[in-house]
């Protein structure tokens, strides 16, 4: 039975360059981050099992992290995009994230004691992963996709509490 409502409220988004963990941004009420688990599987199908998957065998697992921020410290933002792309406004062509640093941390940290916080220590941007919006007069919102892989241990994420 269920027995609990879950409210994060405003939540800061934090990030890991390898070194040392700093604040990202913050989302609100209105745009809270999503996480999506997603299980890579293999289905063995045999003549005895038809259609149906005789077993099926899990290949390992990532998550994609969406949030939208509607404060952002921008040095942070152009080091992110930098340790992705090599430098910021431009690309390093042939870099490989995994295996040259690339990659980055992730912490969705609500800002509500006693919240369950989400660490994700090895992510990329993948394609169209940023987006600048509401060009105007009205105050700008920064998307975000995330994608997180396991890291070496073949963790791919941690909790903890927020105080």
């Amino acid at each position: 039975m269920a027995t609990a409502i879950f409210v994060a409220g405003p939540t800061r988004i934090d990030w890991y360059d390898g070194s040392v963990w700093t604040e990202l941004g913050e989302c609100d009420n209105d745009n809270l981050p999503q996480v999506s688990w997603n299980d890579y599987q293999h289905e063995i199908k045999t003549s005895s099992s038809g259609a149906i998957p005789e077993e099926i065998v899990l290949q390992n697992s990532d998550a994609t992290v969406t949030f939208t921020l509607v404060k952002w410290d921008a040095t942070e933002l152009a080091q992110l995009e930098a340790r992705q792309r090599g430098a910021q406004g431009t690309t390093t062509v042939g870099r490989l994230l995994v295996n040259d640093s690339g990659v980055f941390g992730i912490r969705v940290y609500p800002k509500t004691p006693g919240k369950t916080t989400y660490t994700f220590l090895r992510c990329y941007l993948p394609p169209s992963g940023m987006a600048h919006s509401q060009f105007g007069n009205v105050e700008r919102r920064l998307g975000l996709t995330v994608k997180a892989v396991p890291d070496a241990n073949n963790l791919l994420y941690a909790t903890g509490t927020s105080v």
